[in-house]
């Protein structure tokens, strides 16, 4: 029974400790502040108040740390696979597998894998696994300089899976889209249906031709970085060359046409095999930037929606020359952490817990446990008297509140109960009217039909009283004399009906008129 109890208050010390110590978490990042680096760039994304800013801080701090892998550090692979055997197999493990032996990998060496599988092939009995694949070492000698500062990196994105951060963030609308990247010797392809990656590959046609074309010109100074400028500056705009250079923008021209026409025949090739009728826009950029005006030219050659990748727009309240495929790792990077969603971070190198969550602390931990075990009864006394006393704090503070609703009900209660006794005593003077109308209703009803032959010098009275706005309280008839009690609202309505009377050739005298109560008071009397 005293073991029972002992364990019960060993549980409840430590219940109160962490309670006390839940400022303590396992990691200390910031979810809505996220760092993005790659070589000298390094800019922070605000989530919360949707802005970008250059970041000049240590990069051991809070926000989350991220990077992406740039596309042609990766191997791209992928193999139909029947659903039948999705369900029957460990597919990562039957994936890895897959991979070393027919990717054409070194077996030596450890990769990083990650994978999309998809389930809209027109053969519905099948289904398409995407993989992308980068060797530990290549991660780890392309991110040195950021291990070699932080430790660590939170993620590692590859812009072919972070496009759905794009969707999950609002910043797209959900649709069957392409995006195109143009790289020095390649160009590389993913395709989204609905905020879901379904299809990647590269070509074999890059700005390479484009290079070597110029190059051929003999230009001088021409080299590899003003050709990345004259992309970049003056790309696909006529605008932007003088008269001798149009020979370089045809040259461009023709070399983006040949490249139109391969992007033509690998969206049919993908519509002829998925379940996905048209694309809805194209979204196009360069290993370098954003091409001046390619958008628009390859819009004009396709015939469909193109646009450059400024997805950041809105967020770039700075105008600073953000690479899109950082910003994309960043947005990734916040949508994976905020749900726990680790399904394409390619880091290796994640930041340590806090210290109480690593061995040495938990040792440190446990024995600061077993220190206070010993001294548990007492501190166990102290806390149960330290709660008691916030439980009466709390109940005061709420007796107080109930005690100030309490006036402020009695208020309410005393105001209700003066507006019943009002409300009562005009119920009774409302009373009071009905019964005396009912009285002369009565009178006059007896004293038409029992005096028949006076009935016409009543109408012709009661016509005159009504033209006149005067109103009867009493009416008597006795030895051929009306005697009228009444009243009216103004004060020229009695006199009126005086003169009518005496022009009717009725005889009438009259008492004085008296304002009472609101009223006009008078009596007259009749003679026949």
């Amino acid at each position: 029974m005293k073991k029972g109890i002992k364990k019960e208050k060993i549980q409840e010390l430590l219940n109160s400790i962490k309670s006390e110590f839940r400022y303590i978490k396992k990691y200390n990042y910031n979810l809505d502040e996220v760092v993005g680096v790659k070589g000298k760039d390094r800019y922070i994304l605000y989530i919360k108040k949707k802005l970008i800013r250059i970041y000049r801080g240590s990069l051991k701090s809070t926000p989350l740390l991220c990077s992406y892998i740039p596309i042609d550090k990766a191997i791209f692979y992928s193999f139909e696979i029947e659903k039948s055997v999705l369900e029957k197999v460990d597919l990562k493990s039957y994936i890895e597998t897959k991979v070393y032996e027919e990717a054409g990998v070194e077996e030596t060496q450890e990769y990083e894998i990650k994978y999309k599988v998809v389930e809209k092939l027109k053969d519905d009995k099948h289904a398409v696994v995407e993989t992308v694949i980068v060797s530990v070492e290549d991660l780890t000698k392309e991110f040195k300089y950021i291990l070699k500062e932080a430790g660590y990196i939170d993620y590692i994105s590859f812009p072919a899976f972070s496009y759905r951060a794009l969707y999950e963030e609002g910043i797209l609308k959900k649709g069957n889209d392409l995006f195109v990247v143009f790289l020095y010797d390649k160009i590389f392809l993913t395709f989204y249906s609905e905020g879901e990656l379904v299809y990647m590959n590269t070509l074999a046609e890059g700005l390479n031709k484009i290079y070597q074309s110029l190059s051929e010109l003999k230009i001088k100074g021409f080299d590899y970085e003003l050709f990345k400028k004259l992309l970049l500056k003056k790309g696909l705009s006529i605008g932007k060359y003088s008269s001798n250079e149009l020979l370089v923008l045809e040259i461009i021209k023709k070399n983006f046409s040949n490249i139109a026409n391969i992007i033509i025949d690998e969206i049919n090739k993908f519509k002829q095999k998925y379940n996905i009728e048209d694309l809805d826009r194209i979204f196009v950029t360069s290993e370098y930037g954003d091409i001046e005006e390619a958008d628009e030219y390859l819009q004009n050659v396709l015939g469909l929606e193109v646009k450059n990748f400024e997805f950041y727009e809105k967020y770039n309240l700075d105008r600073l020359p953000v690479d899109p495929f950082l910003f994309l790792a960043m947005l990734e990077t916040h949508y994976a952490y905020k749900y726990n969603d680790q399904r394409y971070n390619f880091s290796k190198f994640l930041r340590k817990p806090t210290f109480f969550y690593r061995p040495s602390g938990i040792l440190i931990l446990t024995a600061i446990i077993s220190v206070l075990i010993l001294g548990a009864y007492p501190l166990y006394l102290y806390l149960i008297g330290l709660n008691f006393e916030m439980k009466n704090k709390e109940l005061s503070k709420e007796i107080d509140k109930l005690n100030s609703k309490k006036i402020q009900l009695q208020k309410q209660m005393f105001a209700l109960q003066s507006k019943d006794k009002q409300l009562t005593k005009e119920i009774e003077e409302n009373q009071k009217e009905v019964r005396r109308i009912q009285k002369f209703i009565e009178e006059v009803y007896k004293f038409k039909f029992s005096y028949l032959p006076k009935s016409q010098e009543i109408v012709d009275i009661t016509y005159l009283m009504n033209k006149n706005k005067v109103y009867a309280k009493i009416i008597e008839y006795k030895k051929g004399l009306y005697t009228i009690k009444l009243f009216s609202y103004h004060e020229s309505d009695i006199p009126n009906l005086i003169k009518d009377l005496a022009d009717n050739g009725f005889s009438v005298d009259f008492d004085e008129i008296v304002y009472k109560e609101g009223k006009y008071n008078s009596k007259i009397r009749i003679k026949e």
